[in-house]
Formats: structure tokens, sequence, C-alpha cells
């Protein structure tokens, strides 16, 4: 039992939450006054009492409709207008009005203030279009109470003023209590000089008064309410529509099938005069016969910009004299700046970037200290321009799937999980090397399948210590460095002059060189703040951060 009591406790607070927490509150006293005028308007008076008990509140909202449904479901709209809020002395209350759906709602009370015990609360509007009219009476059908007050409300009297004294058989009364569409008559009705008077004991949340009140023809102005016409029922609302309609469709139709499309005409590499072999001792070339840097050759592979491409360069550099690694513990790099070399070969834009960026306040850095977090778009932008400016790409990659990942983004947020999943899959292979690009890949895939070889065949080639450190960048940037190094482990290697740390063997070495340098790099590209904490742009989580503790209602 005690668990069934649980269960609809935790279903009433969960799907009807005002049921729970306004239990307290209640309405003593519902009082309302309608007089019909005779210019077919009506004006409504409610005072209505309510009990805040001990709940601090800022006041009560008051939901009244201005559209009524006929039998065949058309709208009307009635005007309400001349409003105004008033205390138990005539002293105007504070209150805000604006327009809920189909219902005028006024939020009476001070956001500043906050109030208990029992307050009165009289509301006064006038309503035109309220009346209906029949071919042998006109009629007055009044929701009294409305139906969607979360409190119970006890003593609930209307009175009706009719626009003059009818005799008691010329007025017909009827009137309805409970939950909507509720034919239940828990109420009481008389008629007497003029005045009709409704009322009803007690009403439980949700329920409401509804009274009927017929009286003759031609004692009140005809005055009928406007039909309710929506935008879209208007010329330039079904203009809109029908716009928005053709782009629902394209959006949702057309545009998955233009991806796919566009990926099969124009995403998909042509096919190079070359195929990927497993043993090629060369890198890729330019047209102009450029021998491509590991970045380039690993950017040309995988079409990426990742940090071992940029950790291949570093070690690149070294070699050709602009930089000295130091290992000055385990996987704790300082970099070097050296006086550029006089007889290498010019520096391209990437290059020239990552040493400007890497010394821009001293020609030494420890890299695991750097910040090169702002560094890091630069130096990739400027490697896929480079692959482009050399004919490998008609268009930089990233920028092909930024753009598939915006649409991807967009298609997630209007609910087109087509396209969404179409963009992720086909849009990130959008990327399309020309046939130069296409050839010079096949030539680093066959360099990559070279250097993670261990066939016994090219053991030969061991033996040749510019052999091991000439493709050294090439396999950090292919991420196939220790692989590459196994193949030296048991050869006497000296240690490169362009390299300062503790040196046991090849395999020691690359290890410590590739996967340290490119953990130190990648901390160093982190974004951190003066104090050392990550930023939560970056790998943030729930929790993270500092603080802490909760808060509640209002």
């Amino acid at each position: 039992m005690k668990r069934i009591i649980g269960f609809f406790t935790l279903f009433l607070v969960w799907f009807y939450p005002p049921l729970v927490f306004a239990a307290d509150e209640h309405i003593p006293s519902f009082l309302n006054d309608i007089a019909l005028n005779k210019d077919g308007t009506i004006q409504v008076i409610e005072t209505i009492l309510y009990n805040f008990e001990d709940n601090n509140r800022h006041g009560i909202f008051r939901d009244i409709p201005f559209i009524k449904t006929n039998d065949e479901g058309k709208r009307y709209v009635l005007d309400v207008n001349d409003v105004r809020v008033v205390d138990q002395q005539n002293a105007d209350y504070r209150y805000s009005q604006s327009q809920q759906n189909d219902t005028l709602q006024l939020k009476i009370g001070d956001p500043n203030q906050t109030i208990t015990g029992s307050h009165t609360y009289t509301i006064s509007y006038r309503v035109s279009g309220a009346l209906t009219y029949f071919s042998d009476h006109d009629e007055l059908y009044w929701n009294v109470t409305g139906n969607d007050w979360d409190v119970p409300i006890k003593n609930v009297q209307t009175t009706v003023r009719m626009p003059e004294h009818f005799g008691a058989q010329q007025v017909h009364l009827a009137c309805f209590t409970g939950t909507t569409r509720s034919s239940a008559s828990d109420c009481r009705t008389s008629y007497k000089d003029g005045t009709v008077v409704v009322s009803a004991d007690s009403l439980l949340p949700r329920e409401g008064l509804t009274v009927v009140v017929g009286f003759p023809k031609g004692a009140v102005s005809v005055l009928e309410p406007m039909p309710y016409v929506s935008f879209f029922e208007t010329m330039w609302g079904k203009i809109v529509l029908a716009l928005l309609i053709i782009v629902a469709f394209v959006w949702y139709v057309v545009v998955p099938g233009i991806v796919i499309y566009r990926w099969w005409r124009y995403g998909r590499d042509p096919k190079p005069a070359m195929g990927v072999v497993s043993a090629w001792f060369d890198t890729p070339k330019t047209r102009m016969h450029r021998r491509l840097r590991p970045a380039e050759t690993g950017t040309l592979i995988d079409e990426v910009v990742n940090t071992s491409d940029i950790t291949g360069t570093i070690i690149d550099l070294a070699q050709r004299g602009y930089l000295k690694i130091i290992e000055t513990t385990k996987e704790q790099f300082l970099l070097e700046k050296l006086p550029n070399p006089k007889d290498d070969e010019t520096l391209l834009s990437f290059e020239e970037i990552v040493l400007a960026e890497f010394f821009k306040s001293a020609n030494t850095v420890k890299l695991k200290d750097a910040n090169l977090s702002s560094s890091l778009s630069s130096i990739q932008s400027a490697i896929y321009d480079q692959v482009v400016r050399d004919g490998f790409f008609p268009k930089s990659p990233q920028s092909i799937r930024t753009l598939y990942g915006v649409v991807a983004v967009l298609a997630l947020i209007t609910g087109n999980l087509l396209l969404a999943l179409i963009s992720f899959t086909f849009g990130m292979g959008m990327p399309r090397k020309t046939f130069l690009g296409a050839s010079e890949a096949a030539v680093g895939k066959s360099l990559k399948n070279f250097l993670s070889s261990q066939h016994e065949k090219l053991a030969f080639q061991a033996k040749n210590q510019m052999f091991f450190e000439k493709f050294l960048p090439y396999a950090v940037a292919f991420g196939v460095e220790k692989i590459w190094a196994e193949r030296f482990r048991e050869i006497h290697l000296t240690k490169p002059d362009w390299y300062e740390g503790s040196y046991t063997n090849s395999l020691i070495f690359t290890r410590s060189l590739g996967s340290g340098l490119s953990r130190s790099f990648s901390y160093a590209t982190t974004i951190h703040s003066s104090s050392g904490f990550s930023s939560g742009f970056s790998g943030g989580s729930s929790g993270g951060g500092g603080g802490g503790g909760g808060g509640g209602s209002w």
C-alpha cells in the first residue's frame, strides 16, 4: 500500500504539479456580475477572493479566452477591452497583459513583492461578440469561472442583469458544472425582476461553472463576433505557406539527394595512373618535382591535418637545420631555434608559420609549457592552402567538411535526421583530389606501406642510417614510426646531431621522439588558463569547473 501511495504521489508531482504544490491554496469565493448592454456588449465584473495560505506568492493570473468555436469548427474572435483590476478598496492592482495562444492572460501582482493569506481581486472587462442570436431568441452562453483553475473554488455565484425586465416565462435558464464537456448540473438558477442568479457550492480543480440565459429577440443590438482569420488564411499567408511547403520539400527530400549526387559526381577521387604498391622508396612530388614534406604527404593521404603531421614537420625542420630537439627528461622537450641553413631550399609558408609561432618570444621553447592553441588553426590552414596551391585539391578539404558539417547541424536542429546522417556520412568524404592529387596520394600510400612493412626482403635497407632518418618524419606523420624503428632495432645507429637526449637504440629513440613529441605538442595546443585549468570548450563536461551546489523554485 505504501508503494502504491508513493507511486501515486510521484505521478501527481510529475504530471500535475499544480495540484500538489498548490494543494493548500483555494478560492473561498468567486462572485461574477454580468450586465447585458443594449449595444450587444456585455460588462463582466469578477470578484475573486483568493487564499494563498502560508505560501509566498506574487499574486494570481487570470486567463480569459477571446476565441470561441461553433458546431462546425469555425472560430470567431471576441473583443475583450476596458480591462481593469482593483483590490477591496477599489485601488488599482499592478498587472501585466499578454496573449497566450487563444487567451488574454492577466498576470496580477508585484514581481518584487510576495504575499500570503487572503486577497481580493476584482477584474472588470467589456466583451463584444459574446451573445448568440437565434431565429426565436437571443442567448448568453458563458463559462463563468473557466475550467483551468488548479485550485478548488467555493461559493460560486454569478448574477446576470438583463437589458430590461422580462416576464419569467420569457427567460430560459440552464447551468452546468464539472470538467470540460461535462453535462452535470450541480448548480441552482433563479430569475426575478430582470436579474438572473446562478450559484454552485463548490468546484474541484479543473472544474467550472457555465450559465445559459435565453431572452426575447430585439432587446439588444446584433453584434456578431468577427470570424477568426489566421495569417495563413490571408493571401500573403497562403503565399508564405506555399513557399514553406516548397522549402520543406527541398530541404527534407531534395537536398539529401543532392548531397549523395554531389558525392557520386564530384566527391570521389579520380582513379590514379599508378595503384598502391607495398614497397615504394620515395615521396610524392609536385608538378615542379619538389618532394612533399611529411605534413603535406599525411594530409594528401587522409585529407586531414593531424597533430602527427605537424610533429613530423618539427622533426623534418630539425633534420634540415632550422631547430634542435632537446629531450630534457622523459617526454619533456625543449626546442631551440638555429640560424637558417644556407644550403636548404626555401621554407614553405606553413613551415615559416611553425617557426614563427614556436619562437615568437624566444629562441628556445619548452614545448609542453608553450601556449600554441591559437597557432594550431593557422598552421593547419596554411597546410591546406599549400596542398591546394600545389594542385592536389581544387578546394581546401577542411572548408568542404565545414560546409557539410554546418548543413548537418542545421538538419539536426530542424529535425531532418536523414539529411544530417547523409551530410555526416557523405559530406565528410566529399573532399576530392585532382588527378595529380590522386596519383601522388597513391605514391604516399605506397610509401606508408613500405614504412609500416616488416618484410625481411627489405632488411638490407636498414643498414643505412641516412635512409632511417630520411623517412622518420614521414613515419611520424603517418603514425607508423614504431614499426619503422623496429626494423632498425638490431642495427647500431649513432645519435643524430639534430637531437639531444638519451639514446639507446632506434626503437626507444623513435618511441620517445614520435609519441612523446606528439603528446607534448597536443598538450601545447590545448587551451589552458594561467592557473592551469582546462577550458570548458576543450573537453568540458557536466560537473566540471568550479562551484557546485543546487537551487530550487521561485
